[in-house]
């Protein structure tokens, strides 16, 4: 099974500080699988130049309604974990995801420049790499970072409004794959409801 429980209290304060926690292995081999098969079958390409942020690759979006089992049960585990050390360290709980996307980075050339989620992403948002590896980097004023992504692995990032309703999403960027395409699943609390547009 997957191993999301062990890093709750270590998430909370590194999201609640400088906004963001990669937990290495969030995933075991198995749960990976169940994850990458549970895509959409349509892909579109992702736009080019989106408000100056540049990018290059495919996606794939399902509400998490209509998400399969194994998604649904990644994205409770997660929630619960997260949000029961959030209380016990006197923070607001976090958000249920409502939207899920797939993103393909083929090699050497997908990738996405700096940039914040939009105000619409709120709570926090979870980035799993399920297959390839790249290079994730995070600039975000005095605080920075960079660390490899392999398959298993989890980025959390804050969201707008949490757990403060000032708090934004830190910037960061993803350079492109090294070695073979990549493969990511990320879910979002959309504020708006599953579909809502994320820029209103």
């Amino acid at each position: 099974m997957y191993s999301i429980i062990r890093y709750g209290a270590a998430a909370i304060t590194s999201l609640t500080g400088p906004g963001w926690f990669h937990a290495e292995g969030a995933l075991t081999r198995e749960w990976v699988d169940d994850l990458e098969q549970s895509h959409p079958e349509s892909w579109h390409p992702l736009q080019e130049d989106e408000g100056g942020i540049r990018q290059f690759g495919f996606g794939a979006y399902l509400p998490m309604a209509e998400c399969s089992n194994a998604v649904v049960n990644v994205a409770t585990k997660l929630v619960s974990q997260l949000s029961s050390s959030a209380e016990t360290m006197g923070f607001p709980s976090i958000p249920f995801f409502n939207e899920v996307t797939w993103t393909r980075y083929p090699e050497g050339k997908g990738h996405i420049t700096a940039h914040r989620d939009p105000p619409g992403a709120g709570g926090v948002i979870a980035v799993f790499t399920l297959e390839g590896r790249a290079t994730f980097r995070v600039e975000d004023g005095s605080h920075s970072g960079e660390w490899p992504v392999v398959s298993g692995d989890l980025v959390i990032l804050r969201g707008r409004g949490w757990p403060t309703p000032d708090a934004m999403c830190p910037v960061h960027a993803v350079d492109p794959p090294m070695g073979r395409s990549r493969m990511i699943m990320t879910m979002r609390f959309n504020v708006g409801g599953a579909g809502a547009p994320y820029f209103s």
